[in-house]
C-alpha cells in the first residue's frame, strides 16, 4: 500500500482559510469566554470571510483588505458605532491569537477602528431625567407586563437607582449575599474583577430586600427567574421585559435603557460630593465596582470600611429630587 505524500508548505497554507482558523480559535477559547462572546466573534469573522474569496487564507489578509472591509462593509452597513467596534474587536482578537500561534505575522485589524475615544464621549446613552424616573416609578408594571415580571421590575428599578448595581448583579443575588446587620449585600462576582464589592442599601431600598428575603422560595433574592440566552443568564428575559415596559412608558428612544438607572446613581453621587466630603472619587469607584483612580489605591488599598460607604449612600438624600423620592418608597398593593 502506497503511503500518501505529505502536503507541501503551499498546500498546508491553503488549509488555513479564514473560517477554518476561526473554528480552531473558537475551540481553543471555549470555556474561557462566554457563549455570547463566542457567538459574537463568529458573527464578525463570518461577515468578513463572506466579503473575501472562499479560498482566502489568513496569511493573505493584509491591512488593505481589512481597511476595505471597514470602509466598504461595516461603515456602510448602518450599524451603530458600538456594534462596529465590537466586530473589529473580535477580528483583532482572532488575529492576535493567529500571531501567537504562528499563523500570521501581524495584526491587520490593529487601529482600524480608532473610534474608541469618540464612542466613549458620545455613546448616545444617558441617565434618566427626574420626569422620566417619576413616570417609570409611579406606574405599576403589573398593569403593563403582568404579575410575574411586573413585581420583579417594580423592585429592580428601585434597587438599581439606589445602589447603582447592574441588572445582572441584582438578578444574581442570593439570600446568603445579604448582610442584614449592615443593611447591605455582597456582590460576589460580576462583569469585572472590581465588580466584587459590598453595597450598602439606602433606607428606601432596604424594605425591598427584607420583603424578598422573607418571600424567597428558591434561595434567590429575585425568585423564579428563568435562566436564558447563550450563557443562561437570570437577567436575560428581565432585560427584554424592561425594554418593553420602558418603551410603553417613555417611547422608543434608544438614549435610555436599564443601565440608565446606574447612570443616575453615578450622577447623584457626583452631585452629593458637593454637599459632603464623605463622597469622593474613590468612594464612587468602590460603590460602582470600578477600578480605583490611582495605581497606588488599586494595588495597595484594602478598600473602604462599611461605615464610609454607608455615609456616602446616606448622602443621596441631599440630591435625589423630591418628586422621585416620593415614589421610591411606594409599595405594590397585594404584593
Amino acid at each position: 500500500k502506497l503511503s500518501q505524500p505529505r502536503p507541501t508548505s503551499a498546500q498546508r497554507l491553503q488549509q488555513h482559510t479564514i473560517l477554518s482558523m476561526m473554528e480552531r480559535w473558537l475551540r481553543e477559547i471555549e470555556g474561557v469566554q462566554t457563549k455570547q462572546s463566542l457567538m459574537q466573534h463568529a458573527v464578525a469573522v463570518r461577515e468578513f470571510a463572506k466579503s473575501q474569496p472562499s479560498s482566502c487564507t489568513v496569511m493573505k489578509v493584509d491591512r488593505r483588505k481589512a481597511g476595505e472591509f471597514v470602509s466598504d462593509v461595516l461603515l456602510k452597513s448602518g450599524a451603530a458605532q458600538k456594534t462596529i467596534n465590537r466586530k473589529l474587536s473580535s477580528l483583532s482578537a482572532m488575529w492576535r491569537w493567529l500571531q501567537k500561534r504562528g499563523f500570521a505575522s501581524d495584526n491587520p485589524w490593529a487601529g482600524q477602528g480608532n473610534f474608541g475615544s469618540v464612542a466613549r464621549l458620545d455613546s448616545g446613552k444617558r441617565s434618566y431625567s427626574a420626569r422620566e424616573l417619576v413616570t417609570l416609578l409611579s406606574t405599576d408594571p403589573r398593569t403593563v407586563m403582568g404579575q410575574r415580571y411586573g413585581e420583579v421590575l417594580f423592585d429592580l428599578m428601585r434597587l438599581a437607582l439606589l445602589t447603582g448595581c447592574r441588572i445582572g448583579e441584582l438578578c444574581q443575588l442570593r439570600n446568603e449575599d445579604v448582610i442584614a446587620e449592615q443593611q447591605a449585600f455582597r456582590i460576589p462576582e460580576g462583569k469585572t474583577e472590581n465588580a466584587r464589592r459590598i453595597v450598602p442599601v439606602h433606607r428606601l431600598g432596604w424594605p425591598i430586600v427584607q420583603h424578598r428575603l422573607a418571600t424567597s422560595s428558591d434561595g434567590w433574592i429575585f425568585s423564579g427567574l428563568t435562566p436564558a440566552g447563550p450563557d443562561g443568564k437570570r437577567s436575560w428575559i428581565v432585560v427584554k421585559r424592561f425594554a418593553t415596559f420602558r418603551q410603553k412608558m417613555l417611547g422608543s428612544s434608544k438614549e435610555v435603557d436599564f443601565h440608565s438607572f446606574r447612570r443616575c446613581f453615578a450622577t447623584y453621587l457626583e452631585r452629593a460630593s458637593t454637599h459632603t466630603p464623605a463622597v469622593n472619587s474613590s468612594v464612587i469607584a468602590e460603590l460602582m465596582g470600578h477600578s480605583k483612580a490611582t495605581l497606588a489605591l488599586a494595588v495597595y488599598s484594602s478598600g473602604l470600611v462599611p461605615s464610609q460607604l454607608r455615609t456616602a449612600i446616606d448622602a443621596l438624600d441631599y440630591v435625589i429630587e423630591p418628586e422621585v423620592v416620593m415614589h421610591l418608597g411606594d409599595k405594590l398593593r397585594g404584593a
